[in-house]
């Protein structure tokens, strides 16, 4: 009898170190991960500090380095960027389609856009935040990122800071161009021509929600649905503005602007263009929008 006890005690002694050792795991695994609500409404367990993190989605890697963020993978698409591309020295850059070279840098977590096919294989591989830019703002976007990294109050100090500038640079502006002046961006890609709202870069962030210019109204209605539109040629005078910002990639002079439409549009005739490089105005990240705002109110305050 005694010979038959002894096992079974070694056996619910061995069960329970295993109980107890799934227990610390879980109770480990728990303190070091949080839950994270996805813009599809799921949830999700992610780091509570992330140390790898890979930004499979360009447009959230200068925010997430602006607040200290590890990247150990980035879009090679920020290298377009004439204001970001320097912030991620030695960082590996990854391709659309590059899982495998994200997969080798060991992520803890991995940050794609909604319309990225390739999550699933993401997912296999860490944690994976997918985003639908559409759903937010400037604003809202670098809040997200800072509730992923932890960074909440440098978040909130920089976003105070942001405003205050902001409004400060708006009063100057306004009072010397006019409070009610209108301005449009124009961006000229594959040989079309382009305007964008509020949310979609090329300045958009910094002269209708920072510094809280109007848009002229067809224009406003045009980009309300999708942020950003194709305009016709023909039509250009009917989405032109007091003012015009105008994107250009290099030297090269858009071919909208070689037409007799625009040579007699009034902020044309009137000097009121403002050039800006399109590649140094495409993110919308606290470095790229920083100057953004330098630039642009140092070109509205010379018109």
């Amino acid at each position: 009898m005694k010979k038959l006890i002894l096992p079974l005690i070694a056996l619910v002694l061995i069960l329970a170190a295993c109980g107890n050792k799934k227990d610390s795991d879980d109770k480990s695994k728990k303190e070091a991960t949080k839950s994270y609500t996805l813009d599809s409404g799921k949830k999700i367990d992610i780091p509570k500090d992330p140390k790898r993190i890979a930004a499979v989605a360009p447009t959230y890697a200068p925010g997430l380095k602006y607040l200290g963020a590890n990247l150990v993978a980035v879009s090679n698409q920020v290298d377009q960027s004439s204001v970001i591309k320097d912030k991620f020295k030695g960082v590996t850059r990854v391709g659309d389609n590059d899982v495998e070279k994200v997969a080798k840098e060991k992520p803890d977590l991995i940050i794609v856009y909604s319309t990225d096919k390739n999550i699933k294989k993401y997912q296999k591989i860490a944690p994976t935040i997918v985003f639908d830019f559409n759903k937010h703002k400037y604003l809202d976007q670098q809040k997200e990122l800072a509730k992923i990294v932890g960074k909440e109050k440098e978040e909130q100090k920089w976003e105070k800071d942001w405003k205050a500038k902001t409004k400060a640079d708006a009063a100057e502006i306004k009072s010397h161009i006019g409070k009610d002046a209108t301005v449009s961006i124009f961006d000229e890609f594959d040989k079309k021509l382009y305007t964008y709202g509020e949310n979609w870069g090329r300045g958009g962030e910094v002269l209708y929600q920072a510094f809280g210019l109007k848009m002229p109204t067809k224009l406003e209605e045009l980009t309300k649905k999708e942020g950003w539109a194709e305009v016709k040629q023909e039509k250009l005078g009917d989405y032109a503005g007091d003012y015009i910002v105008s994107t250009r990639q290099g030297k090269a002079t858009p071919s909208y602007e070689k037409t007799d439409l625009w040579k007699n549009l009034p902020a044309v005739k009137q000097d009121k263009v403002i050039h800006v490089d399109a590649t140094s105005y495409w993110y919308n990240d606290p470095y790229t929008i920083d100057f953004m705002r330098k630039d642009l109110k140092k070109k509205l305050l010379e018109k």
